[in-house]
């Protein structure tokens, strides 16, 4: 074996229960499983030798025995050499009392590597000139790291290549502000001497535009699972030479996406564009979070509700804001709304004449607010 190439993926959190969205709640918990399915294929297309889970495969050590089962039953379906899973922190380890990776490891027979403990395993027995180094979590919160041990561990020099495996924030990338999940620093990474080293925890992309000088790779989850994920679901396939040089390439896994989109609407035309966007086949399977602000005419506001209703057809979810739209004011809006001779008449019936567009509707504005 010259060559050696890693299909790395983590953070899939399978058994999340999306409870805030309870319309398509059990969709996004079956979506996660078809993607660690999507990745076993693309792996195995891509011919390549080891699986690596960085981490977090399942939301909590308490899943469901079903999804422990299926999860397995996914990863046998690998047809390189090993699938490696490390425990993260929302799936950590604990030794003599660990049903759920006692469970899964009994489903995922020989070729699936439950990376339990603090040592070196050799690969010898798959038939790959590799040893794996994992740094296992061993409780949701810890302030220090699982490393040490993998400086201080001699690296046998007849082994072609040395490999790292940890789970945990990494300082400068991570929102780890408490020091709570098992922080680590790049250069202590570094410092190991090892080839690589295939990460979990953070769940977007790092490094952004991978490259051959870069040894600690993060793939980002494969399935995006909040509007706080910006990205459509990550993996990562890298290819170490002979040499030691790694080409990382990003693979796109995900099938929900997250959106956010806020709209000034000047004209209804602006809401007709907004239709015409999330109504396309593309956003089937997108959430959104959707906000506009501006004014219309009094016409065109009462259609606003049409947009809610055709949006909710076409999209996964919708969560729409319209507080910030308002009635365009007009002379007719004022003689219905209020009391001719009234101070609030005659004031906005003099903006009205004057032309004076902003500050007429800034005036109606507080007026309705006050009156409210």
């Amino acid at each position: 074996m010259k060559n050696l190439r890693i299909f790395l993926t983590s953070d899939i959190h399978l058994g999340l229960k999306f409870g805030g969205y309870p319309e398509i709640q059990k969709e996004l918990a079956e979506a996660r499983f078809n993607t660690l399915k999507q990745c076993v294929e693309k792996a195995n297309e891509e011919k390549c030798h080891i699986f690596a889970v960085g981490g977090d495969m399942f939301d909590k050590v308490t899943v469901a025995k079903h999804d422990v089962t299926r999860a397995a039953q996914i990863l046998s379906e690998f047809q390189g050499n090993v699938v490696a899973v490390l425990p993260g922190n929302h799936d950590f380890i604990s030794i003599g009392q660990d049903d759920l990776w006692q469970g899964f490891k009994k489903a995922a027979g020989d070729y699936v590597l439950v990376l339990e403990e603090k040592k070196i395993y050799s690969l010898d027995h798959y038939d790959l000139d590799v040893n794996l180094y994992p740094a296992p979590c061993d409780a949701k919160h810890s302030s220090e790291n699982y490393i040490a041990w993998i400086e201080e561990s001699p690296k046998d020099q007849d082994i072609k290549f040395h490999v790292g495996i940890a789970h945990g924030s990494l300082e400068g990338l991570s929102p780890d502000f408490n020091r709570d999940y098992f922080p680590m620093t790049e250069s202590e990474l570094l410092q190991t001497g090892l080839d690589v080293w295939l990460m979990g925890h953070t769940h977007i992309p790092y490094p952004t535009k991978p490259d051959i000088r870069d040894r600690v790779f993060y793939p980002a989850t494969p399935e995006p699972d909040g509007f706080d994920c910006k990205h459509e679901g990550k993996a990562l396939i890298l290819d170490i030479d002979e040499n030691k040089k790694i080409t990382p390439r990003s693979i796109s896994t995900g099938q929900y996406r997250f959106h956010h989109d806020d709209v000034f609407i000047k004209t209804w035309r602006d809401v007709e564009k907004v239709e015409e966007t999330y109504t396309s086949s593309e956003h089937t399977k997108t959430l959104l979070k959707l906000k506009l602000s501006g004014r219309l005419p009094e016409e065109d506001y009462r259609k606003l509700p049409k947009l809610r209703e055709t949006l909710q057809k076409h999209l996964a979810f919708l969560q729409l804001d319209n507080t910030e739209m308002t009635v365009k004011i007009t002379a007719d809006v004022i003689d219905r709304e209020f009391t001719q001779g009234s101070f609030p008449y005659q004031l906005l019936t003099r903006l009205v004449s004057g032309k004076e567009t902003e500050t007429l509707q800034e005036a109606y504005d507080i007026i309705r607010k006050v009156r409210s």
